[in-house]
């Protein structure tokens, strides 16, 4: 908490309550911005700090000068109209402005506009990078959006790769394109991918029917039908408008769930392996990867309320409960782990994103308010060791591992497009959860951009380019009047550290340079891509 008191007889300021020498500087600068913006009043012997006329004012009592004087305070954590000031407690949705930051640098600095792919990660993969931003843009407005059309223009129905499960990661990466840009041509173009599968894909020679993984290979897996099974669902309210009979998506759902049911593919601790033995046709006991087990969550939970089947959603929370349970991190068996990790090959990277992507699905169909509430506890638990730990700094890519106590290093050399198209995922399943905010670290992401105030006015600062993140935080924390800074990482590496400041400018450390401000505080952003804005929290 910061609080801030002036008082005409003496300098009193009670930043923290151990740094009250060397705050005295600090106060006889927040003095001269008062007088010099006409923030502060005078009420007799008092200067009372106002944010705003709705911030609450505390009174105090205290011995000054060998006299008692009453003076008030004004708490500059406190929340006034909507907006966060420094040192709230009920910080913002730290998530989705992690999704924004995140979202933001992976189509400025990753996108191939002239392709309509990603780089450094796989084509299937950016199927699924496009939905991650799709769900984005569901909760956040942004002019990202674009993406979507200059993906379709450059990019044919098979853009995936040469398999039925790469084909069907961009059907569903359309839909919900679709969703948030209503392009018909988005929708066409999932359904027409859909036609295909149907056509090409559905083999009932081989182990009674079930979808193939590839033209050229029959192998039934796990993914490939799973995918099938979500995109019938996920078709089946456009039915009308695709010209399909009302329940020709739903019929295939159902023959997909009815043939996959009876594989033995989920086995008895109730993970999904990755296939069939091409033999026997049963379970080859192969890897539960945890793509396998999230897939079918979205899939099964539209099925059950499509059908009134309420048997399919319970199955589908056994599936999201041993996910939790045998694919995570003991003891706490919060944070979600791939069988791969740490050495996963780069088509492994992305697959807890698509996990924790369907288990947010799954959570609108959840009508149990304990797992409910295990699942948003779950996600939010991941999002928060993955934001505090797995950064790297020097290029903003997140790593493979999700576990804070795993992670080697915060520039986990397997990051790439990939990993952070996971993380994408996670941050935005963690913004939709309508779990409580919550202050993680002692600087919170407070938002994209510049720090601001609310006339997006610019506190005084001192600044410095070239100096990595830590660099700029350890400034920042040594600085007694410092209350937030911001800093930016261009897609170039280049870097730029700007650190808002009531210090005195005779107090700027050597190298850095001071620049004088018209706010006292810091509440908002000014959303500029590239810069993330850091509030101090204690």
């Amino acid at each position: 908490m910061i609080f801030i008191a002036v008082i005409s007889c003496c300098t009193f300021f009670n930043l923290r309550k151990n740094d009250s020498q060397k705050a005295s500087n600090v106060i006889i600068e927040v003095v001269k911005r008062v007088k010099l913006h006409q923030a502060a009043g005078y009420i007799e012997s008092t200067i009372i700090v106002w944010y705003t006329s709705r911030i609450p004012r505390y009174e105090w009592s205290a011995k000054c000068c060998e006299f008692k004087t009453t003076f008030y305070i004004t708490r500059m954590g406190a929340k006034t109209t909507g907006e966060l000031t420094i040192g709230d407690t009920s910080s913002p949705n730290e998530a989705l402005q992690w999704a924004e930051v995140v979202a933001t640098r992976l189509v400025s600095c990753y996108y191939n506009a002239s392709s309509g792919i990603w780089w450094n990660e796989l084509a299937w993969q950016s199927g699924n990078t496009l939905e991650s931003l799709a769900n984005f843009l569901r909760i956040r407005n942004s002019s990202l959006k674009y993406v979507f059309n200059q993906t379709y223009t450059k990019t044919a129905w098979d853009v995936g790769g040469e398999c039925f499960d790469d084909y069907q990661h961009w059907l569903l990466g359309w839909i919900q394109a679709y969703s948030v840009d209503p392009n018909i041509n988005y929708l066409y173009r999932a359904a027409d991918i859909y036609d295909i599968i149907v056509t090409r894909a559905w083999n009932a020679t081989k182990c009674r029917g079930g979808i193939d993984w590839c033209p050229k290979n029959s192998y039934k897996n796990a993914i490939t039908n799973e995918l099938f099974l979500t995109s019938s669902m996920r078709l089946h309210p456009y039915a009308s408008l695709l010209r399909k009979p009302p329940s020709y998506y739903l019929d295939w759902a159902l023959k997909e769930w009815h043939w996959f049911e009876q594989t033995t593919m989920i086995n008895n601790n109730y993970l999904i392996n990755d296939g069939l033995n091409d033999d026997t046709c049963l379970n080859n006991n192969q890897t539960t990867w945890t793509y396998n087990q999230g897939v079918i969550l979205s899939g099964l939970a539209m099925l059950a309320n499509a059908t009134n089947n309420a048997t399919l959603l319970t199955i589908a929370q056994n599936i999201a409960d041993a996910t939790i349970h045998y694919l995570t991190y003991p003891p706490s068996q919060q944070i979600l782990r791939e069988p791969c990790e740490p050495n996963c090959d780069n088509d492994q990277k992305l697959f807890k994103g698509i996990f924790i992507r369907h288990l947010s699905y799954l959570l609108a169909y959840v009508k149990d308010p304990v797992h409910a509430q295990k699942y948003r506890s779950f996600i939010q638990q991941n999002a928060i060791s993955l934001w505090t730990t797995d950064r790297c700094e020097g290029d903003g890519l997140f790593g493979v591992v999700w576990n804070a106590t795993m992670s080697a290093t915060a520039c986990d050399p397997s990051r790439d497009a990939a990993t952070t198209s996971a993380a994408l995922d996670l941050f935005v399943a963690a913004a939709q959860t309508g779990n409580g905010p919550v202050i993680t670290a002692k600087w919170m992401l407070l938002g994209m951009g510049n720090c601001m105030d609310g006339r997006n006015e610019s506190m005084a600062n001192i600044y410095r380019s070239g100096v990595s993140e830590s660099v700029c935080r350890e400034t920042s924390e040594s600085d007694v009047g410092a209350v937030a800074y911001d800093y930016e990482l261009k897609c170039d590496g280049s870097r730029f550290c700007r650190i808002r400041t009531l210090s005195d400018r005779h107090a700027t450390p050597e190298g850095w340079t001071y620049e004088d401000g018209n706010a006292l505080t810091v509440t908002n952003t000014n959303g500029r891509a590239l810069v993330n804005c850091y509030l101090r929290t204690d």
